[in-house]
């Protein structure tokens, strides 16, 4: 059985604090044994965080894009994505990366919502709980989309700090990784404590 949290940001990201160091042994301290590590629009921390955790530790290295119409995470990205939702979707699917819809119905951040639609082709899994998603409707919604539309569930506890990683944990039924056949069979999600919001926008302050 292997346990991941599928959304955490490093320094790389303006409105987060961890260093990648910190971000693996916070992982180990939680018993995690795969890590999705994003930041927004960059795969320095992501890249960095997998050199640093070599077998210690499974690390999938990617971004969370700021497109047009909403935030889209792309798992194994080159950095090299424009912004525009459809050609960010279609590149993906040749280059074989992993399409993860993030907070996909909290409208109090940049999210994809009715734009999921257009998109449902392409995506490999939907974000089905965010531990940073405080009206407890918008992960009801992920959730009913993406068991309307057979596709994959995964949690992620969206860490910007320390104390928010493994908030949202997936048990994986399996002893080896593999991003393109994830089979949950379990999750344990909690909310971050609402502050961390503010945290984030006082990192973002001094970083600007």
């Amino acid at each position: 059985m292997l346990k991941a949290d599928f959304h955490i940001h490093t320094e790389y990201s303006r409105c987060s604090n961890l260093k990648p160091k910190d971000i693996i042994s916070q992982a180990k301290i939680k018993g995690l044994d795969v890590i999705g590590v994003v930041d927004h629009g960059n795969i320095k921390g992501g890249l960095l965080v997998k050199k640093i955790a070599g077998r210690k530790l499974t690390v999938i290295p990617g971004e969370e894009i700021k497109t047009n119409c909403g935030d889209l995470i792309i798992f194994n990205s080159d950095g090299k994505y424009s912004r525009d939702l459809i050609e960010i979707c279609e590149r993906a699917k040749q280059l074989n990366h992993f399409i993860y819809t993030p907070h996909p119905f909290d409208i109090t951040r940049h999210s994809l919502d009715k734009n999921l639609k257009t998109i449902k082709k392409y995506i490999n899994a939907v974000e089905i709980f965010n531990s940073r998603c405080y009206v407890n409707k918008f992960n009801e919604k992920a959730k009913m989309f993406a068991a309307k539309n057979k596709l994959v569930g995964l949690c992620g506890s969206d860490a910007h700090f320390k104390n928010e990683i493994g908030k949202s944990i997936n048990y994986i039924y399996s002893t080896k990784f593999n991003l393109n056949k994830i089979k949950i069979s379990g999750t344990n999600c909690k909310y971050s404590p609402i502050h961390v919001h503010l945290k984030s926008s006082i990192e973002r302050f001094f970083k600007s």
